[in-house]
């Protein structure tokens, strides 16, 4: 049962990637799809200096990422173990980097370094454990934010005074004999929390 699941993670991991990988393709081909009166002089100094913002350096960068990323994957089977690890090593930092600024969701880290474990260890046991050791990673720190977000809204006097009319908006309308017309008591239970909440946090 233990190895049935192991391989459900792996197959589902494997999967969620060529997902990912196809995504630059998709984009590739709705700009060969374009006509000429949708694209812009590819001339003149307006492009040549767009080109060399750094928005226009950041996005040819991660462009790079992803390709290398979709090539390394591709071919990881065939390369020597050393380039193999090299390039795994240079990828697991690279998703550091863009998790760090915010370039990749949690998600997507978590697919793409649980596809890096995939593609550098062959025994599926210890594929297993690395997969396991991301996943109890990546929850403790979801937990962690969870935490400190949890700390600041009980510091948070806005928070306090929303949650003290949540209880009475809720008691009020929960005695209710009849709501307005057109609402369920759970709609119109909503709609009085909106407003709660709207007034709370009014500037």
């Amino acid at each position: 049962m233990k190895k049935l699941l192991t391989l459900l993670v792996l197959c589902v991991v494997f999967v969620a990637a060529m997902l990912w990988w196809k995504r630059d393709d998709a984009g590739l081909s709705s700009d060969v799809m374009r006509t000429p009166s949708d694209t812009v002089d590819a001339s003149g100094p307006a492009l040549a200096s767009l080109q060399t913002t750094p928005q226009a350096q950041a996005h040819r960068e991660r462009q790079r990422f992803e390709a290398d990323a979709k090539d390394f994957f591709a071919r990881s089977a065939s390369l020597r173990a050393v380039e193999r690890s090299e390039r795994a090593d240079a990828l697991a930092r690279q998703i550091d980097t863009y998790e760090a600024a915010g370039g990749l969701s949690a998600g997507e880290a978590v697919l793409l370094r649980t596809a890096l474990v995939k593609a550098t260890i062959d025994d599926p046991a210890r594929q297993a454990e690395e997969v396991a050791a991301i996943a109890d990673r990546y929850r403790t720190h979801a937990d962690q934010r969870m935490a400190a977000f949890a700390a600041q809204q009980a510091n948070d006097p806005r928070f306090q005074s929303y949650k003290a009319r949540e209880a009475q908006v809720v008691s009020e309308v929960m005695a209710m004999t009849s709501v307005p017309a057109g609402l369920t008591r759970d709609q119109y239970l909503r709609q009085r929390l909106q407003e709660e909440r709207e007034r709370a946090y009014a500037p």
